[in-house]
């Protein structure tokens, strides 16, 4: 086997500068929130298939399975993973973007990175924004929280910017971090920004933090992404949220906690002048109810804005 891997092309098209996203469903994107993100853009502003691995080279089939669809006819076809490179063209904005999109590899990262940013560099990308998310012990309440990676200085610099914090984090690690350290080699300018996602609210689509993440992409490359159905669909998400965990008298105490700790309520919120100056002032507590409540079921995906209705369906038809 060879030692190189190739992200191959259909053709080589001519894009301005574009700006490379990049997400892959595993490790680096717990909450999903990276890749719903690229999916909402491909969705809303159209996307062209420009290429992918061989699924063969850096997928292990007993880990990262082939899925069967049925047809009505009966017949069956079988997809497999692929990890594949879109172009996505702004005719409004600076930049146009590349959009990298799949299942994290099994195998060969570090030929697959180097791959990446091969094409990168052969379609003049002038930097390459990984997007993932994470559980934490965070809230759903106010601002999302975001943290980041630079690869270069100047990334770090334009994070510090946007006052993400710099992620603390060492251990074992996802394929984005491949990514990453291939561009630093490279000297391709290059960020990872991860969501915070709470803890408490897994098994649901957390669009406030696609949203989140595609608000710095708007702000590090200058381009503008049209976010306001994922932005009300994240408003709509979190307030039926708040009502739900509102009916788990516990659970809300904790959650108002974790949202405190974090600066993520208001100023004037009762219950941040009231309850949490004096839990702040005592020693630490640390509340005695479930991540999330045993005996009832949060909100689906569905409920919750009719399943993001512009993520995958109704944003691609008014693109």
């Amino acid at each position: 086997m060879s030692n190189q891997l190739e992200l191959t092309l259909t053709g080589a098209p001519a894009l301005r500068a574009p700006v490379l996203l990049a997400a892959v469903a595993g490790w680096g994107d717990g909450a999903v929130a990276g890749t719903a993100a690229i999916q909402y853009v491909m969705g809303k502003h159209g996307a062209e298939r420009l290429g992918g691995f061989d699924s063969d080279e850096i997928y292990q089939y007993t880990t990262t399975r082939p899925v069967t669809l049925r047809r009505d006819d009966g017949s069956r076809d079988l997809a497999w993973p692929s990890l594949e490179l879109h172009a996505c063209r702004l005719p409004d904005a600076p930049h146009d973007l590349l959009l990298l999109l799949g299942p994290e590899p099994d195998l060969r990262w570090r030929a697959c990175a180097e791959a990446i940013v091969a094409v990168a560099r052969r379609l003049e990308a002038s930097k390459v924004l990984v997007l993932g998310s994470y559980w934490d012990q965070v809230s759903h309440l106010g601002q999302p929280l975001l943290s980041g990676r630079a690869a270069d200085a100047a990334m770090r610099q334009a994070l510090s910017a946007l006052d993400i914090r710099e992620s603390r984090y060492q251990g074992p690690t996802g394929f984005t971090s491949a990514l990453l350290d291939a561009c630093a080699r490279h000297e391709l300018p290059a960020a990872g920004v991860s969501a915070r996602a709470p803890h408490y609210a897994q098994g649901i689509m957390h669009p406030q933090l696609s949203w989140a993440l595609l608000r710095v992409v708007e702000q590090l490359s200058g381009v503008r992404l049209d976010l306001a159905a994922l932005d009300e669909a994240g408003r709509e998400q979190a307030r039926r949220l708040t009502e739900r965990i509102q009916q788990e008298p516990k659970l809300w105490q904790y959650v108002q906690m974790v949202a405190a700790q974090h600066g993520q309520l208001a100023p004037g919120d009762s219950f941040q002048q009231g309850l949490w100056a004096t839990l702040a002032a005592a020693p630490e507590i640390t509340p005695d109810v479930p991540p999330r409540p045993a005996d009832a079921e949060l909100p689906s995906g569905a409920e919750m804005v009719d399943a993001v209705e512009s993520f995958f369906r109704g944003s691609r038809r008014e693109g």
